[in-house]
């Protein structure tokens, strides 16, 4: 089956209007929708080879640029609060439903993507079919001087727009040179993100761990066995408190973080299609 790739566009939970990729198949009749949550730094654009992976295979998959990032014509790399995420997501898949009814709709998110995505399921655990979560940040190893913490904490309750680096070298998410080539010259990508975005990032992320209790829905959870960025161990232990009887584990020895870029993709794009290849109809 080919496929059609289209720019699109969404509403924020606040009326902005915001840019959006969508892959799908040519008779534009999908056997289900997928909404690809990217992560920190990236844009809706890097998730192209899991938009076309699925679109050749009937699956609709929208990737949005998310709130500071990509083709977002606010302030890039800034966010009052993560809760934005949530309500921008909601209108997300209020607004892809409304152009392919009643289809299901599941919801997937790489590492920041991760976090999103597990606090919306927790807060709209019935307006999804599933989740996809890969390498999710709920476990993030990155080290955090604690004078940087703290004055990230004032500089954020001040709301002073002072920008840092993530300070990790694209090499740490793939290990395939023309990927890391491709994000370094890539003009949207945002290496440097506010001390509020940071700050409000690092509170997301507890309050994601928090809610694997609240995870009801069918999960599949992809992790990079030699992730520099986030934990293995620690997102097997977040995997094991999902509540969700429908949930399962894979884990790929030798990846890094950016598991649908790696050399190694195919893999992971296979395990993901069967994965929901088994929940659609026929």
């Amino acid at each position: 089956m080919s496929f059609v790739h289209e720019e699109s566009h969404y509403i924020g939970y606040d009326g902005l209007r915001m840019f959006m990729h969508l892959w799908r198949p040519e008779n534009d009749k999908p056997r289900a929708l997928l909404v690809a949550i990217h992560g920190l730094g990236s844009h809706g654009g890097d998730m192209f080879t899991i938009g076309e992976y699925l679109a050749e295979r009937g699956i609709a998959v929208f990737a949005p640029d998310m709130r500071g990032f990509g083709h977002y014509t606010g302030l890039k790399g800034h966010l009052m609060n993560h809760d934005e995420y949530i309500e921008d997501i909601q209108n997300i898949i209020m607004q892809v439903k409304d152009r392919y009814l009643n289809k299901i709709t599941y919801l997937m998110g790489a590492s920041l993507g991760g976090i999103n995505v597990i606090r919306y399921a927790a807060t709209y655990p019935k307006d999804i079919d599933g989740l996809i979560l890969q390498c999710p940040g709920v476990s993030q190893t990155l080290p955090i001087n604690p004078l940087v913490r703290f004055v990230g904490e004032i500089l954020s309750l001040l709301n002073i727009k002072k920008f840092f680096s993530s300070g990790v070298p694209l090499e740490a998410g793939c290990r395939d040179p023309d990927v890391v080539k491709r994000h370094r010259d890539d003009p949207l990508r945002v290496e440097e993100v506010s001390a509020r975005f940071g700050i409000s990032g690092l509170k997301s992320a507890k309050i994601g761990v928090q809610a694997a209790e609240s995870l009801t829905r069918p999960v599949l959870l992809q992790q990079a066995g030699d992730d520099n960025l986030v934990s293995p161990e620690k997102n097997r232990e977040f995997f094991d408190r999902i509540s969700s009887k429908d949930k399962e584990w894979r884990l790929y020895e030798g990846l890094y973080h950016e598991i649908h870029e790696e050399p190694e993709k195919e893999i992971v794009l296979q395990d993901m299609y069967a994965w929901l290849n088994k929940r659609l109809p026929n």
